[in-house]
């Protein structure tokens, strides 16, 4: 049962998501359109719960020790450093500087992997939401 246990929790996670993003308010003027500001936390919340529900059929192995929280603190070190990295240097840059050292914390060394997801990433999410959609993010204080 310990092997389902973790999975069932993430379903009634993803479950309980699905349910709050029915919630998002609409304008009316996208209430009728495909894609509104529903559509990506409702298919987020979908690929969740079907994730969980493959996972909790498998049943997932349960290994835990000394050893698994050291990564866990410092994992959740980098998501703490990159909340209050945005005010400062603006989304792109945070999300840069989170994704090299959660990969380097993870074990990643290799510095071609660590620099094109670093910049990668960011360059790519610049690209498509500033530049194709015209979302204004604001750059941060540190550069204006």
């Amino acid at each position: 049962m310990t092997r389902r246990l973790v999975p069932l929790a993430i379903f009634g996670v993803a479950v309980a998501y699905l349910w709050a993003a029915m919630g998002v308010p609409l304008d009316p003027w996208s209430a009728d359109e495909a894609v509104n500001a529903r559509t990506f936390p409702l298919v987020c919340g979908a690929l969740l719960a079907l994730l969980a529900a493959g996972m909790s059929f498998r049943g997932v192995p349960f290994t835990a020790g000394p050893g698994r929280y050291g990564p866990l603190a410092a994992i959740v070190g980098c998501i703490v450093a990159f909340i209050v990295a945005i005010p400062f240097t603006g989304l792109w840059p945070a999300l840069g500087l989170f994704l090299c050292a959660a990969l380097a914390v993870l074990g990643e060394r290799r510095p071609p992997v660590l620099l094109g997801a670093s910049v990668g990433t960011p360059a790519l999410g610049w690209v498509l939401v500033e530049a194709l959609l015209g979302v204004y993010i604001h750059p941060g204080s540190l550069w204006g």
